[in-house]
């Protein structure tokens, strides 16, 4: 009997480590890591997560065995939900995101902010959206009123990161300020500078301070965090 989408998912790894990046740095968390992505970044760092399909099929009890075998190994705060785009699992994600809960674990939900009637199917189960807002220079699209949308589900939840290359513009940058001011200017904004083996340089360290400034004058909260993982040498 073939399983439903609510039973299984496409899975590319599932394993223990400490956040790298956003407002939850640090934090010890089991990342599950999602096959397939609906946008194509070109600084991604997980290139191999975006085809549809990618990973393996995971019945979900091989998935919770798996969670639960780490969770014994020592302790964590949260599941990370990532990928690829976890909310193309959305149904899968309904059924496992109450059983992590169950076992003390909050539900960290990793996504590029454009499924928007997935979240708010999700966002009640959500303790954590770590949303990144798109540049057009890094996805050759426009997703800014996906993104808009989106920030408006469960704001008092959710915070924004943005990934700045040597392709951000300060078009793109005013376009941000205006839509993180149109949600809410207590969101955390968080810029990350473009990892240098992600495919896209860095943002020039002037560029990114004055992008800071800018924001810091007109938002509550704005934090400048590099990626953390490569400097520790973590997967």
């Amino acid at each position: 009997m073939k399983l439903s989408d609510a039973e299984q998912a496409r899975v590319v790894e599932v394993f223990s480590s400490l956040q790298g990046e956003g407002v939850h740095l640090g934090q010890r968390q089991v990342f599950v890591r999602f096959g397939g992505c609906n946008l194509h970044c070109d600084y991604c760092d997980e290139p191999g997560t975006i085809p549809i399909p990618s990973g393996d099929v995971w019945p979900v009890h091989k998935l919770k065995a798996r969670i639960e075998e780490l969770a014994k190994e020592r302790p964590h705060a949260a599941v990370s939900w990532t990928g690829g785009e976890p909310l193309l699992h959305a149904e899968f994600l309904q059924k496992v995101m109450p059983w992590a809960r169950e076992r003390g674990l909050k539900n960290y939900l990793e996504t590029n902010g454009t499924r928007v009637s997935e979240l708010r199917a999700l966002g009640a189960l959500c303790d954590v959206v770590a949303m990144d807002i798109k540049l057009p220079s890094a996805t050759g699209r426009q997703t800014w009123s996906e993104h808009l949308e989106f920030l408006r589900v469960v704001p008092e939840k959710t915070f924004a990161k943005v990934v700045l290359t040597d392709r951000s513009t300060e078009a793109e940058w005013r376009q941000v300020i205006r839509l993180m001011q149109e949600v809410s200017t207590n969101i955390p904004l968080i810029l990350q500078p473009a990892t240098d083996f992600a495919g896209r340089g860095p943002i020039a360290p002037a560029l990114c301070l004055k992008f800071f400034k800018q924001a810091q004058a007109l938002l509550k909260d704005v934090r400048l965090i590099p990626q953390f993982h490569p400097i520790w040498g973590l997967p």
